[in-house]
């Protein structure tokens, strides 16, 4: 029995063995012992014993059973696939599903979890409006900045007149070999001391500081009280590099059920042109943002019919979509607060990898070209949700993490 298991969980694995070259016969190895500890000893007998499967009444059902389930999986393409693991394991991935599907958020499951103010803080969100004229200089074409890519100093041009630049899209990680650790890039595995990129594109620039940001374009708190406003809400953006530092280009807003309740493109404003579209990662190309009307004044606008300052915004590094968004919001839920990385702060775990560890799913495909800012919400909410049903708040929690809605009383 052990080695028609094992046959078809090679099988449907033949995508996967390569870097794990176990799963298949550790996986064949529990199934087996789930079907021995829910069979009675004769069946299991029966089973592995082909000279007593003709005295049985029903010969090999269980392994049979087994294998054409297996055999109706699709074939994964990751060790985080759906169909990956023994029939128990997919069962049971199945029942938390359910029960996080049928688990509507709410501010009674999510008031005690609200980031403090001083949290807020040491993560990098901004409490206040910064001091100046807001977007009084919404892009720097013809300006000096420097490039986030090369760190180099450039001339900022809009896309078909951009200089070029050479880089690293990826990110730098430490490989071991031969018992010595060198640090090479994932993008195309080159070691981070050879200074020659692996992919051309134009000069970007980003900005983080608060008065730059609120040059390009003004911040504002939500409106302080809204009748159709949600309780809670999970949203998520995708930017672009324009002539402007880097802007959203995509918002999606789902409430606390999972529900879409807003999924729209961002026209540039005025005067500001996109300079990369970076669609291997925010899944931005230009025949989908050609179909962008609004711009961000209006898009905020229509965010205030769903989220004002009393509703409970969850996220993933939310201070990013906030700053983007240009919104000062202090009833926040971050998921990198919730699930912190093992290192502690200020280093945060991917949303991808949440995903994969604790809802046993795939987001941010590989075979898919950049993200979606609406799967992205979705499965934050997912987490939160996850969270909620398998931790418990402290007695104190709720009291050392409220945060009053500005403008509102604190009783």
């Amino acid at each position: 029995m052990l080695k028609t298991l094992y046959d078809h969980f090679a099988v449907l694995y033949h995508s996967i063995l390569p870097a794990h070259p176990t799963i298949a016969s550790e996986h064949a190895l529990r199934q087996e012992d789930d079907i021995y500890n829910s069979s009675s000893k004769l069946t299991y007998r029966n089973v592995c014993e082909p000279i007593l499967c003709a005295a049985s009444a029903h010969p090999l059902q269980a392994v049979i059973t087994c294998a054409a389930a297996l055999k109706r999986r699709p074939i994964p393409d990751a060790l985080a696939h759906n169909s990956v693991g023994t029939e128990a394991d997919l069962a049971a991935r199945a029942e938390a599903r359910k029960s996080r599907q049928a688990l509507r958020l709410t501010r009674a499951h999510l008031e005690p979890h609200i980031m403090s103010i001083a949290d807020l803080e040491s993560w990098g969100y901004f409490l206040d409006v910064p001091d100046g004229p807001g977007g009084a200089e919404p892009t720097l074409e013809g300006k000096i900045a420097k490039c986030e890519r090369c760190a180099q100093p450039f001339l900022v041009k809009r896309r078909e007149d951009a200089d070029n630049c050479v880089y690293h899209w990826g990110k730098p990680f430490t490989s071991k070999a031969g018992g010595e650790k060198t640090r090479m890039y994932n993008c195309c595995s080159r070691p981070v001391a050879d200074s020659e990129g692996c992919t051309h594109g134009p000069h970007v620039f980003y900005e983080s500081q608060p008065q730059d940001l609120h040059a390009r374009h003004p911040f504002s708190f939500l409106e302080p009280s809204t009748s159709t406003a949600l309780d809670v809400a999970a949203l998520d953006c995708e930017m672009v590099y324009t002539t402007g530092g880097m802007r959203v280009a995509r918002v999606s807003v789902v409430d606390g059920a999972g529900n879409e309740v807003l999924d729209q493109f961002v026209r540039m404003d005025d005067g500001v042109e996109i300079i990369d579209y970076i669609t291997r990662f925010s899944g931005i190309t230009p025949e989908n943002h050609a179909t962008a009307v609004e711009p961000l004044s209006s898009i905020r606008k229509s965010l205030d019919k769903f989220i004002d300052a009393n509703t409970i915004l969850i996220g993933h590094a939310l201070d990013n979509d906030l700053k983007t968004l240009r919104i000062i919001h202090h009833r926040c839920i971050d998921t990198v607060v919730l699930f912190p990385h093992r290192m502690g702060a200020p280093y945060r775990r991917s949303l991808k990898d949440l995903v994969r560890e604790h809802l046993g799913s795939t987001i941010q495909n590989d075979t898919v070209i950049g993200h979606s800012s609406l799967e992205d919400a979705a499965a934050t909410l997912d987490l939160v949700r996850h969270f909620i049903l398998n931790n418990k708040p402290s007695p104190s929690s709720s009291t050392r993490n409220s945060v009053t809605a500005p403008g509102s009383s604190s009783t």
